[in-house]
């Protein structure tokens, strides 16, 4: 799952030889000051070879770091288990410095007296350096897990996002089929030329609402006209009764925004408002931007003695809020409001850098 920290980087193998040099130096130059009779050679030599055979065994430590994170074992086992590998790895690293110095220094009691009675003090120290090891290595492992969890959380919740988009837009295009039909439908009796002109007009509505199931965002101008193609299918059925006016500033035009996130605005303004009116019906939209975002409006004025007391299940409100909080969090915001017979919905997303 992760290789071995000291051999991570350039950096960190550079580090981690940087501190056995400080090591061997402050390891010579104590035992000098402490015993006045032997020559400083000797010394560094000593702490060299101690050194290098130290920091050989420590790098092999990460293996059985990384194998126990494999096996579940209960604390008792783990406790014995490190206490024996530090045994081993201590007897192992004193008695191969021990004969290699013991070379070394043939010929020099002195120092063949000065290496034995280290021995004890050494077999300290390697203990101390094994704990602090092993104290490192498991942290990088629990770093790197916390990190990799954090990093599969993130793709995770990035998989469930898509998903949960791709279920609200599957929401809304089979509306968009059912209203063209019916709309087809109903003036295929009728007015059969009326209806070849919104079977066009259909097919490239859909066309387009296909099409944008495979991007995220649209351009404003994009999604506009693809509006103007909708009302154009609405208005050959209900002719004068629907009037439609935009007042888009030019510089939002380029500005991103979810797809298809308008659509369910007008259907409900063309079901409550110019399906249920005696009279005409305006049905606006207003688009500008300042720094941050790009404010949508999109009102429309319905005959308050006309329209029927049955309200929507407002699931078309509802869909544009998740959408935007999943792309959005709360950066994004929606509202909506009627007043003196005009509904609005206020929608306010964030510009894209």
């Amino acid at each position: 799952m992760f290789g071995n920290p000291i051999f991570r980087n350039y950096r960190s193998r550079m580090l981690y030889a940087g501190i056995w040099i400080v090591v061997v130096i402050i390891q010579s130059v104590v035992v000098y000051l402490s015993t006045a009779d032997l020559p400083f050679g000797y010394l560094l030599a000593d702490s060299v070879v101690f050194s290098i055979i130290l920091a050989c065994c420590i790098m092999l430590l990460w293996y059985p770091v990384r194998y126990n994170q494999w096996v579940r074992r209960t604390w008792h086992f783990n406790l014995v288990a490190h206490v024996s590998l530090a045994c081993v790895v201590v007897f192992f690293w004193l008695l191969t410095a021990y004969g290699i110095c013991y070379l070394i220094g043939w010929g020099n009691d002195d120092y063949h007296r000065f290496l034995t009675i280290s021995l004890f003090w050494k077999a300290l120290e390697g203990m101390l350096f094994y704990t602090v090891a092993m104290l490192v290595y498991y942290l990088y492992v629990y770093v790197e897990q916390l990190n990799e969890k954090t990093s599969n959380e993130i793709r995770l919740n990035r998989l469930i996002k898509d998903s949960e988009l791709n279920m609200l837009k599957s929401q809304i295009n089979p509306h968009f089929l059912f209203n063209g039909l019916n709309s087809v439908n109903s003036l295929v009796v009728i007015h059969p030329e009326q209806a070849q002109k919104m079977l066009v007009a259909l097919s490239d509505y859909l066309r387009y609402a296909v099409l944008s199931t495979n991007n995220m965002y649209s351009r404003v101008a994009d999604e506009m006209e693809n509006i103007a193609r909708y009302l154009s299918i609405e208005k050959l059925r209900f002719g004068e009764k629907l009037m439609y006016e935009s007042d888009i500033d030019p510089e939002c035009l380029s500005a991103e925004i979810p797809s298809m996130l308008l659509q369910p605005l007008f259907e409900n303004a063309v079901k409550h408002g110019v399906y249920e009116s005696l009279e005409t019906v305006r049905i606006m939209a207003k688009i500008a931007k300042d720094n941050r975002y790009v404010n949508i409006d999109i009102c429309n004025d319905f005959d308050t003695e006309g329209v029927s007391q049955k309200k929507g299940s407002g699931t078309g409100l509802q869909n544009i809020r998740e959408r935007l909080r999943l792309l959005y969090g709360t950066d994004a915001s929606m509202q909506a409001k009627t007043e003196n017979g005009v509904f609005t919905v206020m929608l306010k997303i964030p510009l894209k850098n």
